[in-house]
């Protein structure tokens, strides 16, 4: 099987060192017949997606370059928290990469339990949709509420052009109201860009 490694040391670990990682992982890549594609290493906080060699890994896992990812620990390949960790793993299962962690083998998309996992990361990303959804709900809510209480119809979406737009401005001027204060009455918004 073609794998790729993933390491990562928090630039405020000093006394930490990627190699103790990779050396196990190399081993047990070794131990399964596979073969290293590639190691990707990061000395940054796992706290953000935005690390250079986590980035580049998950560009190749798109491009199939490997068919597994093997890491040292979940809290290794990402800090996030648990909820971004199964987006990263649904990903890779997604482009058809298998994962696999040295410490936490009951979490492996590969094995007996595989089914299982899998079937966790689904229902993380079915449950993340949903809070997606039911935030938009809420911020079209709010602003529904908004508008009725300001005496105005609400409009979903994009609003029609407002053809007086020149005479609501220089109303709004004659009432001594500050540019950035016209601007935004007069601005669209978009009821998406409401939700919370």
């Amino acid at each position: 099987m073609r794998v790729a490694l993933y390491a990562r040391v928090s630039t405020a670990d000093k006394d930490q060192n990627p190699e103790n990682q990779l050396v196990l992982l190399r081993r047990e890549a070794e131990r399964a017949g596979d073969t290293i594609i590639k190691e990707y290493v990061d000395e940054k906080s796992g706290g953000s997606s935005n690390r250079k060699a986590f980035q580049e890994l998950m560009r190749d896992a798109g491009k199939r370059r490997f068919d597994l990812v093997r890491v040292f620990a979940l809290d290794r390949f990402s800090s996030e928290g648990i909820e971004k960790v199964f987006e990263h793993t649904a990903a890779l299962e997604q482009a058809g990469v298998q994962f696999w962690s040295y410490c936490e083998p009951q979490l492996n998309t590969t094995g007996p339990v595989a089914s299982l996992f899998k079937a966790i990361i689904s229902w993380a990303a079915d449950y993340r949709n949903q809070r997606h959804s039911e935030n938009v709900r809420l911020g079209q809510a709010r602003k529904r509420a908004e508008v009725a209480a300001a005496g105005e119809e609400y409009q979903h979406g994009c609003r029609p052009t407002d053809v007086d737009i020149v005479a609501k401005v220089k109303r709004l001027g004659a009432e001594a109201l500050s540019q950035r204060k016209i601007s935004e009455a007069t601005a669209y918004r978009s009821a998406r860009s409401t939700a919370t």
